[in-house]
């Protein structure tokens, strides 16, 4: 089949943006290049004063300084021009990358209440690969923990466990024959591991002040 020349592939419309102009600009530029000036600003980009003057009094968007700025620091040319976004998303990324938002739930009478998700570094965690586990906060009387549900084997140690669909945080030990042995302040009880249910191991305990 012999291609049509008078067919052609659909090209969607691209439609022009509202940039900032003038001193919305230039002030944008002022702050990411940490300068008070306008005639630094003109010094930085080896142009004249007058030039500057006349983006503000024209409400002119200089687009080849934005694009000069964006390559020499990185400043995100939407939030220079369109106001929109962070300077720097990328930095911003990376913070985020450091902190895990945790969610966050209240233990009370045997149930979860939730809460305002809570922000922790994933440094104090000390885990090989962070992605692999799943991790939740739970606030008790007398403190925060860090439970990893990924960890739902107990074998020894303190976990959040559910028996007859009742929450509660216990030491465990385990015993042969799939026995554990739960303990509850100065007592202790042996059940089989199919009588409860284990949701996470607890990670780190934060007394609460």
């Amino acid at each position: 089949m012999k291609p049509n020349p008078t067919h052609k592939s659909h090209v969607p419309t691209i439609s022009p943006y509202q940039y900032l102009g003038g001193k919305a600009v230039t002030s944008k530029l002022c702050s990411v290049l940490n300068i008070d000036e306008y005639q630094d600003l003109a010094d930085i980009f080896n142009i004249p004063r007058g030039t500057v003057s006349t983006w503000h009094t024209r409400e002119t968007t200089p687009f080849e300084i934005a694009i000069r700025s964006h390559l020499a620091t990185g400043v995100s040319l939407r939030w220079l021009l369109l106001n929109e976004g962070e300077a720097f998303p990328n930095e911003v990324t990376s913070t985020q990358e450091k902190v895990l938002t945790l969610p966050h739930y209240q233990l009370k009478s045997g149930e979860l209440t939730s809460l305002p998700g809570l922000f922790f570094d994933p440094a104090l965690l000390n885990q090989a690969n962070i992605k692999d586990h799943l991790f939740m906060a739970l606030q008790i009387a007398s403190a925060t923990l860090i439970i990893d549900k990924s960890d739902n084997l107990a074998v020894s140690g303190s976990y959040l466990i559910m028996i007859d669909n009742l929450l509660s945080i216990n030491d465990i030990q385990r015993l042969p024959g799939n026995q554990l042995v739960l303990h509850y302040g100065q007592s202790s009880i042996a059940v089989a591991q199919n009588d409860i249910k284990i949701i996470g191991k607890v990670m780190i305990s934060v007394d609460r002040v």
